[in-house]
C-alpha cells in the first residue's frame, strides 16, 4: 500500500497521465528537497510497475504505466477522493439523478478548475454502457438539473461513443474531458476507457 506522501508522485500523473518526469523533476513538482527519498519512492513504484522508466537521451524518464491494474486502482482512488475534496454545488442531488449503475459520471468545464461565475451553468457527464438508456439519462438529467442552481449542463455518451471521440484524429469534446475534469464515480472504468483510446493512438 502506497503511503500519502508517496501517492503525491501519482497525482502528478493523474493530473497528465501522458506525463514524463526525471527524478530531480518529480522532487521539484511535490516539493521535496529530498533527492533520496525521491529516488527511492519511484524506485518502489517501478518494482511495483506503477510507473515505468525509459531511455531518452541521457535521462531516464518515469512515465505512467497504465497495463497495470494496480496503477487504474490507485489512481481511481485518487480521483475519486478529489471529488470529495473540492465543494460541487448539489453533488448529491446529481449523483441522485444518475445512479451508479451508469458506469462514469463526471464534472467539466468552469466548476473544475474554479473559474466558474454566478452566471455558469455546471458542465456534467456520464459515460453509459447501454444506448437504450441514453435517452432517459440525458432526459433525467435536464430536468432536474433545470431546478438546480447552477443549472445542469448536460452531456451523455456511451462508452463506444467516448472512446470513439479519444481514438480520431479530430479535436472533439471527449478530448477536452479527458484534459480537465473531476470524476465523481466510475474512476476505474473511466481509466479502462483511456487506456483502450491510447492503445488506439490517443495522446495529447
Amino acid at each position: 500500500m502506497l503511503t500519502e506522501k508517496e501517492l503525491r508522485i501519482l497525482e502528478l500523473f493523474m493530473k497528465n497521465p501522458f506525463a514524463s518526469y526525471t527524478i530531480r523533476e518529480l522532487m521539484k513538482r511535490i516539493k521535496t528537497k529530498s533527492y533520496d527519498w525521491t529516488h527511492k519512492t519511484a524506485t518502489k513504484l517501478i518494482k511495483e510497475n506503477i510507473i515505468k522508466t525509459e531511455k531518452k537521451g541521457q535521462a531516464n524518464l518515469c512515465t505512467l504505466n497504465l497495463n497495470e491494474h494496480k496503477t487504474i486502482l490507485y489512481l481511481s482512488l485518487l480521483e475519486e477522493t478529489k471529488a470529495i475534496t473540492i465543494k460541487i454545488p448539489n453533488l448529491s442531488k446529481i449523483m441522485g439523478v444518475v445512479p451508479s449503475q451508469f458506469n462514469i459520471l463526471l464534472i467539466t468545464g468552469s466548476y473544475v478548475d474554479g473559474t466558474h461565475t454566478e452566471e455558469s451553468d455546471m458542465d456534467v457527464v456520464a459515460i453509459i454502457e447501454n444506448k437504450e438508456e441514453k435517452k432517459w439519462v440525458i432526459n433525467q438529467l435536464t430536468n432536474k438539473g433545470e431546478l438546480m442552481i447552477p443549472k445542469l449542463h448536460p452531456y451523455v455518451f456511451t462508452r463506444e461513443e467516448f472512446l470513439e471521440m479519444l481514438s480520431n484524429n479530430e479535436q472533439n469534446y471527449g478530448k477536452e474531458i479527458e484534459k480537465k475534469h473531476l470524476i465523481i464515480f466510475g474512476a476505474e472504468n473511466y481509466y479502462q476507457i483511456l487506456k483502450e483510446g491510447i492503445k488506439n493512438g490517443y495522446n495529447r
